[in-house]
């Protein structure tokens, strides 16, 4: 045998750019702890600068295409129906709507209170509290969502009754028909069933969230409203929503500039 080693080509993998972000800012504050310990004169790896990469746009429905899908959805009896209005008019993530509570909703006052989410880490199913002190805040209910909820309700009860052993422990909105938390593949996997039978532009559930986030855009609320429905911890991630006009609006303000300007020019010319 060869006493020779061959030398490995090289993979070409590289950390991806938020996984380098992170191990910088772990390396910076270990620094700065080292600076107050008085172990190093200067932190220099606030020195440094990480290339910015540059984002990849997500994809959004437009409101008749969100319209056309959740009639669909409301014609067709879907047990989740509640849960893709829920994404679509208040923009819940899905750990969020699969760790959702009954505990957490007052139908009667309009009020849904999100402090639960379901993620799977390390192979485990875990229900864990949310990360922020916004998440934890009340949102209003639209007539839409209360509606949606009452048939979710209905609907699990129905299925209550049906099963032999119910599992529901934790008092879910959205569960399995006997009653366990639902898998997060198998809602990515019951998500994609329903757009393609809606016959609607295929997106994630994760767009549909930004869906809502395009829409609120659309109808002018105030971009610190926003936040507050988006449940964004930092306002700069609000504020990129909104940086990312739609193309509608881009082609719609040169023509408006122009009526505006046009018919100074009239009002010019009638003075004349």
């Amino acid at each position: 045998m060869s006493s020779r080693v061959r030398a490995r080509a090289c993979c070409r993998a590289y950390p991806s750019p938020n996984t380098i972000k992170g191990l910088r800012a772990t390396f910076r504050a270990a620094m700065t702890q080292a600076m107050t310990e008085d172990l190093v004169a200067k932190n220099v790896v606030s020195l440094t600068r990480v290339k910015s990469s540059r984002k990849k746009k997500g994809d959004a429905w437009e409101s008749e295409e969100a319209r056309q899908f959740l009639e669909a959805m409301r014609a067709e009896g879907d047990v989740l129906y509640a849960a893709w209005v829920l994404v679509l008019v208040l923009g819940l993530r899905k750990g969020e709507l699969l760790g959702l509570s009954w505990d957490g909703i007052d139908l009667e006052a309009g009020e849904l209170r999100i402090s639960w989410q379901l993620q799977r880490v390390s192979g485990d199913l875990l229900r864990r509290e949310t990360k922020t002190e916004e998440s934890d805040a009340p949102l209003p209910l639209p007539p839409i969502c209360v509606a949606a909820l009452r048939h979710r309700r209905a609907v699990q009860a129905a299925e209550m009754r049906a099963a032999e052993t119910w599992q529901n422990h934790a008092n879910l909105v959205f569960t399995t028909r006997y009653g366990t938390p639902i898998e997060p593949r198998n809602f990515n996997r019951a998500w994609d069933a329903r757009v393609n039978r809606a016959q609607v532009r295929r997106i994630t559930v994760h767009d549909a969230r930004r869906t809502c986030g395009s829409l609120l855009v659309d109808l002018d609320v105030h971009p610190r409203v926003a936040m507050q429905i988006l449940r964004h911890a930092d306002f700069s991630i609000t504020m990129e929503i909104y940086s990312r006009v739609s193309d509608k609006k881009t082609h719609e303000a040169p023509r408006r500039m122009g009526e505006l300007l046009e018919g100074q020019a009239e009002d010019e010319d009638a003075g004349e």
